[in-house]
């Protein structure tokens, strides 16, 4: 049962900014960067090429979602494709904007299981 909720809870989390709204591709990846780019204070330079890696994460991930493969499998994938995206920010960002980045990755980790958790009650 734990590893259920975990997996569902981290699935939640990698995958809840990326379609936390309904749309194209283009327009999650401009939502997600609007909001990265509020957060973390990305120049014009750096906005497209995270805009870039996130429509690639977007694309990937709905292409996971709709994937037939069992429970473990998406989430390998998933953690995998959350693992590739963390890479590639990492080259565009500053060392101050990618720890930043990590710090509101954690906190909507935090704020997705609470909500999972008042759901389950």
């Amino acid at each position: 049962m734990k590893t259920s909720t975990l997996l569902l809870t981290l699935f939640l989390f990698i995958s809840g900014a990326a379609f936390a709204q309904d749309g194209t591709p283009e327009q999650k990846a401009k939502a997600l960067t609007e909001r990265m780019k509020t957060q973390l204070t990305l120049n014009d330079d750096q906005f497209g090429q995270v805009y870039n890696i996130n429509l690639d994460f977007v694309t990937k991930m709905g292409s996971v979602k709709e994937d037939t493969g069992g429970k473990m499998a998406k989430f390998k994938k998933l953690k995998s494709l959350d693992k590739d995206r963390d890479a590639a920010l990492k080259s565009v960002l500053t060392e101050q904007q990618f720890k930043d980045f990590k710090i509101h990755k954690q906190e909507t980790r935090e704020e997705m299981k609470a909500r999972y958790k008042e759901k389950k009650q």
